[in-house]
C-alpha cells in the first residue's frame, strides 16, 4: 500500500539532505524523499508499490544489504552497511530502522577515497582491504616490514549487550581508529570476523607496537577497563615468506589472549565432546585401536595435517602407529624406523615430562633432518606417561604451511592424551586380571579333571578349539572370552558328585545316571553364587549337554532355543573326549571322531556348528 504522505504535501524527510526512503515488509517502497528522487533522477510512481530488489536505484551490493533489511524486520535494532557504488564511484553508509511494520532507510555518502578500487578490494563494515585484496598487495610489498595481527577484545560481551549491531558498530569504530592512526604507506585488512592484519612497510616491530598501544589507549572499548584489542607483532624480512611472519606474529598473540585469561577459538561444547570421546575409548579393547583413534580424532578437531604415536625405547625412538590427511604423505621417519634422541624435541620431553612445541620447526634445535626435508613447518609433541614416566608421545606436525601452537591448542591435546594414559593403564590392568583369572580357570580345570579321571588338558583343548570355532560365527572378544571361561569351568558341578559314581568303571544305573546329570544344575547354582559372573558363562555351564532334537537334559531345550555358546563348546567337548583314551574306552581316531560328529549333525548338534567345525577340522 502506497504511504498517503508520499502525496499529500511535503514530507518532513524531505527537508533531510541525504537519501531516505521507506519500505513495507515485503520491502515495497511506501516512502521516498525529494533528495533521493532528485538523487535518482526519478518520480515517485516509478517507485512506489515496487520491490528494492526490482529498483536496485542505488546499484550497490544487494546481498548484504538485502541481509541487514532482514535482520531489521526480525530483530526489530537498527543497523548499518557499508558498500562501495559502481555507479557513483563512491563508498556509501546505508543506516536501517525499524518503523511499524517496516523499514526506513537513510543512505549517506562517505568521504573515502576510492583510489579506483571496486567493491571486492574493501571489507564492506569496515574499509579495510579484503583477504584477496591484501594477497595482492602484499606480494608487491617493499620488504623489510612490521606485521601485526589485531583481535578485537571481548566482541562476545559486546553482541551480548549490544546486539550484533552493536557489535558491528564496535568493530567498525576500532577499524577506523585503526587506519587513522597509520602511516601512508601501511596497508590494514580485515582477515576474519573480529581479527584484522596490518603491514607496515620500512618500519620495525618496535615501531608499530608503540603506535598500536597509543592508538589502543584512543580507541572505544568494549567495556570498561578494557583494551580494545589484543596484537601480535613480527619483522617480516626480505626472503621471509609471508606464512612464517605471520605465524610468528599470531603465536605472541595467542600468548598475550592466554594472559588476559581470554580462550581462543574454543570448542563448541567442549566438555560434551571429550565425555563422547571417553565413551568411544571405552568400546575399544586393543591398545593399538585406542592410539590409532586418538591419532585419528587429534586429526579431525585440530589443524594439522600428520599424527603419529612413538615409543621411546632408552635412547632412540620408534613410530608405530600414524595418521595423515589426504593429500599429504606419511610422517617422517616411517613406522619401525629407529631415531636416536640425543638432542631432538623427543629428548625435551621425556627429560621435563611436558608438551615441547614449535611454530617455526625448521628452526627448532635439533629438528630431525627427514622432517625438514618433508617440509614440516609447525609441531607439537605431547607425553603419552605411564605410572609418571615417559612411554610414548604424541605427534603432531602440519606440512608445507606454518601452524601458530595456541595455548588452547596445547591444552585440548594434553587432556586427549589423559584420557588416552587412563584407558591404556584401564586396559592394562583389566588385561593382568583376566589372565589371572584365567590362569586360575585353568587351574581349576586340571583339578576337575584329576577328580574326574579324565585326560590331563582335556579341557583347555576344548577351550581353544571352542574358541576357534566361535570366531567362525564372529562373536567379539568379549563373547570369545565368555565361552572360554565357560568352558573352563563346564564341569563344575561335578564337585557334588560323589566320588564313587565319577570313577565308576562299570556302566551307571539309572539312579546313578541322574546324578550325574545333575552336576548341570549344580554347576549352575555354584556358579550364579558367585558376583560378577557372565550369564553367557553360566549359560554354557548349564546347557552343554543339551541336544538339537531336545533329548538333552537339564531342561530338555531344542534347536536354537539352546545357547549358541553351549551349541558350540557340546561339538568340541565330544570331540576331544573322543579322540582322548578314558579308564573305561581307548582314544578314537581323528577321522572316526570326525565321521562322528557329522553323523550326529541334527541329533545331538547344531547342523550350522558341525559345518563349521568339519571346515575347521579339515583345513585347520
Amino acid at each position: 500500500m502506497v504511504n498517503p504522505a508520499a502525496s499529500a504535501g511535503v514530507h518532513p524527510f524531505d527537508w533531510v539532505d541525504d537519501i531516505i526512503f521507506m519500505l513495507d515488509a515485503e520491502t515495497r517502497f511506501t516512502f521516498v524523499n525529494a533528495y533521493a528522487l532528485n538523487a535518482w533522477n526519478t518520480h515517485p510512481h516509478e517507485l512506489l508499490g515496487r520491490t528494492f530488489a526490482d529498483v536496485l536505484p542505488v546499484q550497490a551490493a544487494a546481498e548484504p544489504i538485502a541481509a541487514a533489511f532482514q535482520q531489521v524486520l526480525m530483530s526489530r535494532q537498527r543497523t548499518e552497511v557499508e558498500t562501495f557504488s559502481v555507479g557513483q564511484q563512491a563508498w556509501l553508509n546505508i543506516t536501517v530502522y525499524p518503523h511499524e511494520a517496516g523499514l526506513i532507510v537513510q543512505v549517506k555518502r562517505l568521504l573515502r577515497n576510492s583510489r579506483s578500487t571496486g567493491p571486492a578490494d574493501h571489507d564492506a563494515l569496515t574499509g579495510c582491504l579484503t583477504r584477496a585484496a591484501f594477497q595482492t598487495r602484499m606480494q608487491t610489498v617493499a620488504l623489510p616490514a612490521a606485521l601485526a595481527i589485531v583481535d578485537l577484545n571481548q566482541l562476545k560481551s559486546v553482541n551480548s549487550l549490544r546486539g550484533h549491531s552493536g557489535g558491528d558498530a564496535h568493530i567498525r569504530a576500532v577499524a577506523h581508529t585503526l587506519r587513522a592512526a597509520l602511516p601512508p604507506a601501511a596497508f590494514i585488512c580485515r582477515w576474519g570476523g573480529d581479527e584484522f592484519v596490518i603491514v607496515v612497510p620500512g618500519h620495525h616491530r618496535d615501531t608499530l607496537q608503540e603506535l598500536l598501544d597509543a592508538t589502543n589507549h584512543t580507541a572505544p572499548g568494549p567495556l570498561p577497563d578494557t583494551a580494545a584489542f589484543t596484537g601480535g607483532l613480527a619483522d617480516w624480512a626480505q626472503g621471509t615468506p609471508f606464512e612464517r611472519a605471520f605465524a610468528a606474529a599470531d603465536e605472541q598473540l595467542q600468548l598475550r589472549k592466554e594472559q588476559l585469561r581470554e580462550v581462543v577459538a574454543p570448542w563448541e561444547h567442549e566438555a560434551d565432546t571429550f565425555v563422547a570421546f571417553s565413551r568411544e575409548l571405552e568400546g575399544l579393547r586393543e591398545p593399538g585401536d585406542l592410539i590409532q583413534h586418538t591419532l585419528n580424532r587429534l586429526l579431525r578437531v585440530m589443524d594439522f595435517d600428520q599424527a603419529a604415536y612413538a615409543i621411546l625405547e632408552e635412547d632412540q625412538l620408534v613410530y608405530v602407529h600414524e595418521a595423515h590427511r589426504d593429500g599429504v604423505p606419511a610422517p617422517e621417519p616411517g613406522l619401525h624406523v629407529p631415531v636416536p634422541l640425543a638432542g631432538t624435541a623427543f629428548q625435551r620431553v621425556q627429560r621435563t615430562r611436558t608438551t615441547e612445541w614449535s611454530t617455526d620447526y625448521p628452526s627448532t634445535p635439533g629438528a630431525l633432518p627427514q622432517v625438514v626435508e618433508q617440509g614440516v613447518k609447525s609441531g607439537m609433541v605431547t607425553p603419552v606417561l605411564r605410572q609418571g614416566h615417559v612411554m610414548a608421545t604424541i605427534v603432531l606436525c602440519t606440512v608445507n604451511r606454518w601452524q601458530t601452537i595456541t595455548p588452547h591448542m596445547r591444552k585440548t591435546v594434553e587432556l586427549t592424551v589423559l584420557r588416552l594414559e587412563h584407558a591404556l593403564e584401564l586396559r592394562r590392568a583389566v588385561g593382568e586380571v583376566r589372565s589371572t583369572l584365567e590362569a586360575g580357570m585353568r587351574t581349576l580345570s586340571r583339578v576337575l579333571e584329576a577328580r574326574d579321571a579324565e585326560t590331563q588338558g582335556h579341557t583347555a583343548r576344548a577351550a581353544r578349539l571352542a574358541t576357534r570355532l566361535g570366531a567362525h560365527f564372529r562373536l567379539d572378544r568379549t563373547a570369545l572370552e565368555h565361552l572360554r571361561y565357560g568352558a573352563y569351568l563346564h564341569d563344575i558341578g561335578k564337585l557334588c558328585i560323589p566320588e564313587r559314581i565319577l570313577k565308576k568303571p562299570g556302566k551307571l544305573t539309572p539312579e546313578e545316571r541322574a546324578t550325574m546329570q545333575r552336576h548341570a544344575t549344580e554347576g549352575h547354582d555354584l556358579v550364579t553364587r558367585l558376583p560378577g559372573v557372565a550369564p553367557q558363562i553360566v549359560a554354557v555351564i548349564r546347557s552343554h549337554h543339551e541336544r538339537w532334537d531336545g533329548r538333552g537334559y537339564p531342561d530338555g531345550l531344542a534347536g536354537t532355543d539352546i545357547p549358541l555358546g553351549a551349541r558350540i563348546f557340546s561339538v568340541c567337548d565330544v570331540y576331544d573326549a573322543l579322540i582322548s583314551e578314558r579308564p573305561y574306552k581307548r582314544a578314537w581316531s581323528h577321522d572316526d571322531a570326525v565321521l562322528e560328529i557329522e553323523r550326529q549333525a541334527g541329533g545331538q548338534f547344531d547342523p550350522e556348528v558341525v559345518r563349521a567345525f568339519l571346515a575347521l577340522v579339515r583345513d585347520p
